[in-house]
């Protein structure tokens, strides 16, 4: 078994102390089952000829992707992307000082730059490495979710067709005064083509997006964009003309590890959604305030 695959298994058996009935329990080994079999089925996507999805004309993007806990991931990351010819760079940074990713991504493509970084980096670090490349599009997937090929094309032709606002492939609704099931007022939505309040985990975005987001940033005293570990998201999230978009490009093949505490970074942060909230109010009324 794969590196990847016996990763994915041993975050699936994680779950098991953490579920509550016996029924959840039990349903581990379907899970365990469906997760065989959607491998093998992105795997045949990555088999078939190389040809892009979509028409994109003779628009290009780069790609950034970050990898810290999860160096096994970026493989199937890094493969999806490389198979479309619209994708100019595939930047992997590294952030995790005890891996070297060049262990983890053997792929050969000059389209690819593999970064082990000497400092240490946050989430927020992906925006530093996007406006540090030439070009006005850009792609960024977090290592928990692997489009396929196909969905990688669609995903940036929905960002050529409207590069108004920043979009994404599932989001939140901010609804003060109610609390979802994580306990914030952070709605989860996903597998829809609609307007969210945030971003979260997909981004596909522009120069101008970018540009806007620093100048938040600026405008909210966060000075090093490197080092943000919560909240990015939001930044980009306001940096459009109106609210961003997410798209339902069919099921999305995630890690198993999506939930896991200690891996994912909602669910180790210990005030995650307070620190979110925060942020969120104070984004919305410097965006305000920087319209008037």
């Amino acid at each position: 078994m794969d590196a990847f695959l016996s990763a994915q298994y041993r975050y699936l058996f994680q779950t098991f102390s953490g579920r509550r009935s016996f029924k959840h329990k039990l349903f581990i080994v379907v899970e365990a089952l469906q997760l065989l079999t959607r491998y093998k089925a992105w795997c045949r996507t990555l088999a078939r000829p190389e040809t892009d999805a979509v028409n994109t004309g003779n628009k290009r993007c780069t790609v950034i992707l970050l990898s810290h806990n999860r160096p096994q991931n970026l493989p199937l990351l890094v493969a999806g992307a490389l198979k479309n010819s619209f994708v100019q760079k595939v930047i992997v940074s590294n952030s995790n000082h005890k891996v070297r990713i060049a262990e983890h991504v053997k792929l050969v493509d000059p389209r690819l730059v593999l970064v082990d970084e000497t400092k240490p980096t946050r989430p927020g670090y992906r925006f530093v490495l996007a406006a540090a490349e030439p070009g006005d599009y850009f792609l960024s997937v977090d290592d928990d979710i692997f489009p396929t090929p196909a969905q990688w094309a669609v995903f940036f032709k929905r960002l050529l067709d409207d590069e108004k606002v920043p979009h994404g492939l599932t989001g939140n609704l901010y609804l003060p005064g109610t609390a979802s099931s994580n306990g914030s007022p952070f709605h989860h939505v996903s597998e829809k083509n609609t307007e969210v309040d945030v971003l979260i985990g997909a981004y596909a975005f522009t120069r101008r997006h970018l540009d806007r987001l620093f100048a938040l940033a600026g405008q909210m005293g966060i000075t090093d964009m490197t080092n943000l570990a919560n909240g990015e998201d939001v930044l980009l999230s306001f940096a459009g003309a109106g609210r961003p978009k997410i798209h339902n490009l069919g099921s999305l093949f995630c890690c198993a590890s999506t939930s896991l505490e200690g891996v994912a970074l909602w669910r180790t942060l210990g005030d995650f959604w307070s620190d979110r909230v925060k942020l969120f109010e104070q984004t919305r009324a410097a965006r305000v305030l920087k319209k008037s």
